[in-house]
């Protein structure tokens, strides 16, 4: 995926294998923006502002929600992990505010070092439901052969109510010409499987074009987002899958 922003569509699965079989995939629509060139962007459609707009970015809807240019924030942030982003470019991946409404279960910055054609690290932003915390996992992946990126760690984040703590996440990126994809396994220290998540995404032909489309076709995204995990969570307990204890908290 080059360094120029676009508009990508496709869909978002998740599939848990352990104690029970239960699956579902829904559509999902994303924004790939450089940071540094967010205006720019916005500027191309009228239905897209930061504010008082259909399709709006607001730099506080991300990271920790406090005000500043998000490119600045991002790169501090990369600092924090460990990662050094001072130059070069970050795309953002994720999900804009669409009639007022936003949730981004997951949103990647991917850094691009000067003169790289390809990300080299990535920070992955994660949300849960419904604690409304976040969280931030520096990935350092690997080449693959067949051009793919992939990384492990432990789980340091409390994210779904019917998954626990004890396992590690196998990340697996392909950043492509014209597509992403992402695919994520939690897995137990003896690579048992236990759920995989993930997306597959690919860049419209005509992203001026397609920003007038998206508040027709990603408008309600924000609100059917949170339906959705609302939903299949209902689906979960109604199957008898137990649910496990926030870490520090006293209800789930």
């Amino acid at each position: 995926m080059s360094t120029e922003s676009a508009i990508l569509y496709g869909r978002t699965w998740h599939r848990r294998h352990t104690p029970l079989e239960h699956g579902f995939v829904y559509p999902l629509g994303m924004l790939w923006v450089d940071l540094a060139r967010v205006d720019e962007w916005l500027d191309r459609h009228w239905l897209w502002g930061r504010r008082w707009r259909p399709v709006t970015f607001r730099d506080r809807d991300f990271l920790d929600g406090s005000d500043g240019p998000l490119d600045e924030r991002v790169r501090a942030k990369a600092g924090e992990l460990g990662l050094d982003w001072k130059e070069g470019t970050v795309m953002l991946l994720g999900q804009p505010r669409t009639l007022g409404l936003l949730f981004n279960p997951l949103v990647l910055y991917c850094h691009y070092p000067p003169g790289a054609q390809e990300p080299a690290t990535v920070i992955a932003e994660v949300r849960n439901t419904p604690w409304k915390e976040c969280h931030w996992y520096a990935l350092r992946p690997v080449r693959f052969s067949d051009g793919a990126m992939g990384c492990r760690h432990a789980k340091a984040f409390h994210v779904s109510p019917f998954l626990d703590m004890a396992m590690n996440y196998h990340w697996r990126l392909r950043v492509r010409e014209r597509a992403v994809s992402v695919r994520i396994e939690n897995r137990r220290d003896d690579g048992v499987l236990l759920f995989v998540a993930g997306f597959s995404l690919r860049r419209l032909a005509e992203p001026s074009r397609e920003m007038g489309y998206f508040v027709f076709r990603s408008g309600l995204q924000g609100i059917l987002t949170r339906v959705r995990i609302y939903r299949q969570a209902w689906k979960l307990w109604r199957k008898g899958v137990p649910v496990q204890q926030h870490p520090g908290r006293t209800s789930p």
